[in-house]
């Protein structure tokens, strides 16, 4: 039989045993590796992914340093309070009595502030860790292939190119409609591309096999005459 009374015993120790096994608030490496960066199509897609990436860590790196020097100040400040007030000398029983209170309250609000810290600690310490593998996965990828310039023309067609085969493939691969602005966006890419190049053929066999379907339609409401389709 359970018996909760047991249970509850020493229940903020078990709580505490627990949580030492509480994993990471940041992101798997895992996720990192293969959702952020190994989802980019080309070689120099993961370059700048890391660069902005790195960007976005060290904006959030910087401010909640800032923070934690903030909070520290805080909590400076409250321990002067706190010396202050423990020295002040009350006659009566309320005075005494009040500032009793009051130092208790101030340890309360201290030992908030140190939580505080600890936790923007554990966040930075989170945030230093994903800094760390987007810098050490940029230099990898620089091993192999040498950053280029962000307007670098060849690095563009060869990203959108890829991109934007990902994006069409997908969904004929899972049967899904085409979408109007992917095929524009395709045919709007420069001639002789292979993903332009592919999506016109499609499109034409596409219009090939609506016109076949057309065809055999008017045959069989006896519709005669029918030009004949091009081989």
């Amino acid at each position: 039989m359970f018996h909760y009374d047991i249970f509850m015993e020493n229940l903020d120790e078990k709580i505490s045993q627990i949580l030492k096994n509480e994993p990471s608030d940041r992101h798997s490496f895992f996720q990192l590796k293969y959702f952020v960066i190994g989802k980019e199509p080309t070689p120099q897609s993961q370059l700048w992914r890391c660069i902005k990436e790195l960007k976005s860590r060290k904006e959030s790196i910087d401010a909640v340093r800032l923070e934690i020097d903030q909070t520290k100040d805080n909590k400076k400040l409250l321990e002067i309070k706190k010396q202050r007030q423990s020295t002040e000398i009350y006659e009566t029983d309320f005075g005494r009595e009040e500032k009793k209170i009051n130092l208790r309250m101030i340890d309360r609000q201290i030992a908030a502030y140190d939580k505080t810290i600890s936790q923007l600690e554990k966040k930075l310490k989170s945030i230093e860790e994903e800094a760390e593998f987007f810098t050490k996965c940029f230099v990898e990828l620089e091993k192999n292939e040498k950053l280029l310039p962000w307007d670098d023309e060849k690095a563009q067609v060869e990203y959108w190119s890829q991109k934007l085969a990902q994006d069409l493939n997908l969904r004929m691969l899972l049967r899904l409609p085409l979408d109007t602005e992917l095929v524009k966006t395709i045919l709007s890419m420069e001639n002789g591309t292979p993903i332009k190049v592919q999506t016109q053929q499609m499109l034409e066999k596409v219009k090939e096999i609506e016109g076949q379907v057309m065809r055999a339609k008017l045959v069989s409401q006896g519709v005669t005459n029918l030009p004949q389709l091009k081989s």
